[in-house]
């Protein structure tokens, strides 16, 4: 209930009023609360909200009396004619008037069993499961809605409401309560995700086993759907022909084609040009050697990020991503194949990589790869080049750190490799926001929610206010009341100044810096040459860290989705599944998962062939 609802309510309040039922009540507590948050009505002055302001403790009295009067006799009554929309009100003023101490076991076990109430509400309260814990975990253990919030408090991330279980529900039960849920006729398939990813904890424990049962209904429940039509479906084809250009890209519907040039594929079979194809054919790395597959926050829509349930510790990804991916996957296969018709291994290209192109170009000797065979299994190749992956790595960070690679010194090592401290030949190699003011720039400037992109003068035409700005000439009087806060705290901070003729304009150098930043999640600090200032200028201001590290953030990420689940519980595990013979068994499964390993072996490639190139 708001004032504007309640000013009848205080009006004819009195000492004298009664209260006649539990919704009124809550709404004497409402109004009282309102008041002393200092709210009040535009139309009051300050005679009359002081006015109403002095009969919030009588509001609260009569609130707390009724309350006050409940008890096993008239809860449950009481409790039936409560409004939906007071719900949480009730069980709220329940606990803080501690009406819950005059409630017998009995009459609040008979309430759990015969109203089918609305567990949720009562969860929230700490002090109220406490007392009625034996009785809150009879009807938790048998309710419909208990596996939901096992999973919503447990396994599902962000923020969130948080649910107090009854100690007396012990976490050794919760298993058998999400296996009843997901052997359920109807399970949410949002929770059956959660489940399936989940990594077991001591508060709540969860079996492999279940996990693959969760993951068998997940798939069942998609097939079941797409039969029917639900869904949307997009795709990747890739091809090779004989086209002029280098590449060819169109779409059909939401079908992305590529085809590319099979003449110039042919003429250029060296290794050298084989090895840069897949930055320069097949773009998996940008100008500054970035990966061009990885989850970034700027390529997810605001409906990706927040809409839907998200497990904790889950690489979240987006249509873009799986777009990619999907694309880098396709080429991966069709350029592995097109040189197997012309009887080139690419894993023998990455051995020459390693051992002759380091050594003659950079004078970098005794990198090591050994090569699968070319008839071996998938099987095979998957777990060679997941050994292969771990050695090189261990290999090139023996170089940096000591300047040679001593043989005999990394065959003592049995020393697990993590991704994110492999380190650079380079100082200061990455620059990430650090600062909540670095984040709200480039909201303001980048984001299509941010609040500055609309005008009257220009409408929608513009996604973000700095395409608005770069485009058109504006001036802070094109701008609405509420919008001009935030252009004057860009001004304040030099991102955005007026010139001689009030036109907004942008300070170029600074703006492009943050583009980059918020495009990519990370800035590549060897490749800004005359910015270097305004970088070190952030730096001071401690708006953006450094780090020296092979790999960015954005790329460690990926890689450890993509080899392990150490970081993330819906990782692809590719590495320790066929380390650890935890392998699938369809061959056309382990084929997928050896064109994945190939792509991170490229990954890995470019990105110390940058190191020896900037070194």
């Amino acid at each position: 209930m708001g004032l504007e609802d309640s000013e009848e309510k205080l009006q004819g309040f009195s000492s004298e009023t009664k209260v006649e039922n539990v919704n009124e009540a809550i709404e004497l507590f409402n109004i009282a609360q309102l008041l002393d948050t200092e709210v009040r009505l535009r139309k009051w002055d300050e005679n009359t909200y002081n006015r109403y302001k002095a009969k919030s403790p009588l509001l609260m009295k009569l609130c707390a009396k009724f309350f006050r009067e409940i008890s096993s006799g008239n809860f449950i009554q009481i409790e039936e004619g409560v409004c939906i929309s007071y719900l949480e009100d009730f069980w709220m003023l329940i606990e803080k008037f501690k009406v819950y101490e005059r409630i017998n076991k009995d009459t609040f076990k008979r309430f759990l069993e015969e109203n089918d109430p609305t567990l949720w509400v009562i969860l929230k309260h700490k002090r109220i499961v406490d007392f009625f814990g034996q009785e809150l975990s009879s009807v938790l253990r048998v309710s419909e809605q208990t596996a939901e919030l096992i999973a919503h408090n447990f396994l599902e991330a962000g923020e969130k409401i948080r649910y107090y279980f009854p100690k007396e529900l012990l976490p050794s039960e919760y298993e058998e309560i999400l296996k009843k849920y997901v052997e359920s006729e109807n399970p949410n398939p949002n929770y059956l995700h959660l489940i399936m990813i989940y990594n077991s904890t001591k508060e709540c424990p969860v079996s492999d086993k279940l996990k693959l049962s969760a993951k068998k209904a997940y798939h069942k429940y998609w097939e079941n759907n797409q039969r029917s039509g639900a869904g949307i479906n997009y795709g990747v084809e890739i091809s090779f022909g004989d086209i002029p250009e280098g590449v060819r890209h169109s779409t059909e519907g939401l079908i992305s084609k590529y085809t590319y040039g099979i003449k110039w594929l042919e003429e250029n079979l060296d290794y050298p040009t084989i090895l840069n194809n897949f930055k320069f054919v097949f773009e998996y790395f940008d100008m500054f050697w970035r990966c061009t597959f990885v989850a970034v926050e700027s390529q997810m829509g605001v409906f990706e990020k927040h809409i839907g349930m998200k497990g904790k510790r889950e690489y979240i990804r987006g249509t873009s991503f799986n777009m990619c991916n999907m694309t880098s996957t396709l080429q991966m296969n069709a350029y592995y194949n097109f040189l197997q018709k012309n009887n080139i291994g690419l894993e023998l290209v990455i051995k020459w990589f390693f051992e002759e192109y380091l050594k003659e170009e950079f004078g970098a000797d005794g990198f090591v790869y050994n090569p699968s065979k070319n008839d071996a299994s998938w099987l095979d190749k998957c777990k060679n080049i997941s050994s292969e992956m771990d050695g090189v790595l261990k290999q090139y960070r023996m170089y940096v750190e000591d300047g040679q690679i001593d043989r005999e010194l990394l065959e003592m090592s049995s020393e697990h490799i993590v991704l994110g401290t492999v380190p650079s030949f380079l100082k200061e190699k990455y620059a990430y926001a650090e600062s909540t003011d670095m984040h709200n720039k480039m909201h303001l400037l980048f984001s299509d929610q941010s609040t500055i992109t609309y005008t009257e003068k220009t409408k929608s035409t513009y996604n973000s206010f700095c395409l608005l700005i770069m485009s058109e000439e504006m001036r802070r009087s094109d701008f609405f009341e509420y919008q001009l806060p935030s252009i004057d705290w860009l001004i304040e901070k030099n991102v955005v100044y007026v010139d001689n003729n009030d036109v907004l304009r942008l300070n170029r150098e600074y703006v492009a810096i943050l583009a980059d930043m918020y495009k990519h999640d990370v800035v590549c600090v060897q490749y800004y040459g005359k910015y270097k200032p305004v970088l070190t200028e952030m730096k001071g201001l401690n708006d953006i860290r450094t780090e020296s590290t092979l790999f960015s953030v954005p790329e460690t990420n990926y890689l450890n989705y993509m080899l392990n689940r150490s970081e993330y519980s819906n990782g692809k595990d590719l590495r320790n599944k066929y380390i650890h013979s935890t392998y699938p068994m369809e061959e056309d499964v382990q084929m997928q998962d050896y064109m994945d390993l190939l792509k991170i072996m490229i990954i890995i490639i470019g990105k110390i062939n940058e190191e020896f190139l900037l070194k």
